[in-house]
């Protein structure tokens, strides 16, 4: 049986992990090429990067990926946007709410964001809950990054 596109999501994540090895430090003018292509290969969703909570030293705009910095390229109409949030970091200091009416300012029909994934370990699953929830409430879609499911 043959499968069409429709039946298959397919998200890339390569600015987000590709961070990790220049600090999310890309140029507009890449960042722009990997949109044309990615959109161009038929790709759903593209995860631009994280909305960290901590800054301690210099990331590029990919670690943050704000609301502003979505606008100021040019997302083509194919594709729908995601970020990544640390779950843990929802747990360090103001509390969840505060955190994250904090990062997402603005419900999602606001936002170029489309989708937040948590990067959580399962341990965290259960307590980043109510943050899904509290996303979901304001029209994001919600997904789960489940890291080293095999430690537990």
């Amino acid at each position: 049986m043959i499968h069409s596109n429709t039946d298959i999501v397919f998200l890339d994540c390569t600015l987000r992990d590709g961070g990790y090895y220049n600090d999310w430090d890309f140029s507009p003018a890449l960042i722009q090429r990997y949109l044309n292509a990615v959109a161009a290969a038929g790709v759903n969703i593209v995860e631009m990067g994280f909305r960290f909570v901590r800054t301690a030293g210099f990331k590029g705009p990919c670690a943050f990926t704000t609301d502003d910095f979505l606008r100021s390229v040019n997302i083509p109409k194919n594709l729908d946007v995601a970020v990544m949030l640390n779950a843990g970091d929802l747990f360090l200091g103001k509390g969840v709410i505060e955190t994250l009416e904090e990062l997402f300012a603005v419900p999602a029909a606001e936002s170029p964001v489309d989708i937040v994934r948590f990067a959580c370990h399962a341990r965290e699953f259960k307590a980043t809950l109510p943050a899904a929830d509290w996303l979901h409430e304001r029209g994001y879609r919600v997904g789960f990054n489940i890291m080293q499911i095999t430690d537990q």
